[in-house]
């Protein structure tokens, strides 16, 4: 008799080994999942992309990180009031000194400080370009395309929430001998 119960939102492998034991064996843990569960909040208050960061870590966890075609494609439902608002994607210069100048390595997501995890990256057609070597930060446009602007202007942003959820596990395993 073998049971599971579970409540996952991820693809989970298990693998059992079955003792040859005339016993139940209950067992209940818990597997920490590396991957986060994205909320995403439209903030219709205009500021800076330095503001909006802030305000979306007091409120939420910080400015959007985008890492997907599946995170647009929650983004742009329901629309923005507007058609481009700041997300959490940063230029940083120090990551520039080994590349002679501005490097698509060089962004980083700002709850991370490091480059997407997955390599994705959605740039309008001749972006970044660092316009008057002043565009640091990120915009996105309404079909969720990026756009690097300078970091003070006033727009619109998105945050989000991003927990790591852990999932529980409950099964009750009874093996039985082979001469049954």
């Amino acid at each position: 008799y073998l049971e599971f119960r579970y409540c996952c939102w991820f693809k989970l492998a298990i693998v059992l080994v079955l003792s040859q034991t005339w016993q139940p064996c209950v067992t209940r843990f818990c597997i920490p999942s590396s991957h986060h569960i994205r909320e995403f909040h439209y903030v219709n208050l205009k500021m800076n992309w330095t503001n909006a960061q802030n305000y979306c870590r007091e409120k939420y966890t910080d400015l959007a990180s985008i890492e997907s075609t599946n995170h647009i494609k929650r983004l742009t439902t329901p629309y923005l009031d507007t058609e481009i608002a700041w997300i959490g994607l940063r230029d940083d210069p120090d990551a520039w000194k080994s590349n002679m100048g501005n490097s698509i390595n060089s962004w980083r997501w700002s709850v991370t400080r490091e480059p997407s995890t997955t390599g994705y990256q959605n740039w309008v057609f001749a972006n970044p370009n660092n316009l008057f070597s002043a565009e640091y930060c990120v915009i996105m446009d309404i079909a969720g395309a990026w756009l690097d602007t300078r970091c003070g202007f006033l727009k619109f942003f998105v945050c989000y929430n991003g927990k790591k959820r852990f999932l529980l596990m409950n099964f009750s395993l009874l093996t039985y001998p082979d001469n049954l």
